[in-house]
């Protein structure tokens, strides 16, 4: 009987996964998982690659400014992954802020989109003249798969 080796490899993978849909009124479950199933299919694909006989965990990046309930995420991903390597996997989930960068002097500051106070750069005074720095992220940063022993 084959040994399994019970260490993981933690392969660092950056791949951003957007939704080719729309909301249209399907309420917000619709929306998540399209995602989640993304995440899955792209999980499984990379597992599949490296021959894994396991998916530990999946190190998730979401920008506030997404469009996402997150206390959908670990169900939809459990529903959708059951009966895979990955069924049993923890998802952790990093949201970063929405982040703009000043036209004007190039500060990058924090903006609350429901308060208009803060679209004006601390910095200059300019008023809603910045770009998106950060806030719509959707990226997979890193899964960590168990590997079969390599024979010797």
């Amino acid at each position: 009987m084959a040994m399994q080796d019970t260490t993981t490899k933690k392969t660092p993978l950056v791949r951003s996964i957007f939704s080719t849909q729309g909301r249209s009124g399907r309420g917000p479950i619709m929306h998540e998982m399209a995602l989640m199933r993304n995440v899955v299919d792209t999980v499984l694909d990379f597992a599949e690659q490296v021959h894994a006989t396991e998916v530990k965990t999946i190190h998730l990046t979401i920008g506030f400014n997404r469009d996402i309930v997150e206390k959908y995420l670990d169900s939809m991903f459990a529903f959708l992954a059951r009966g895979t390597i990955a069924e049993h996997a923890e998802l952790i989930v990093r949201r970063t802020p929405c982040m703009v960068k000043c036209n004007q002097c190039g500060r990058v500051f924090h903006i609350d989109v429901y308060d208009s106070t803060t679209w004006i750069c601390p910095q200059c005074k300019a008023a809603r003249d910045y770009k998106l720095h950060s806030g719509m992220e959707f990226v997979i940063n890193n899964i960590e798969v168990t590997l079969p022993q390599m024979a010797g």
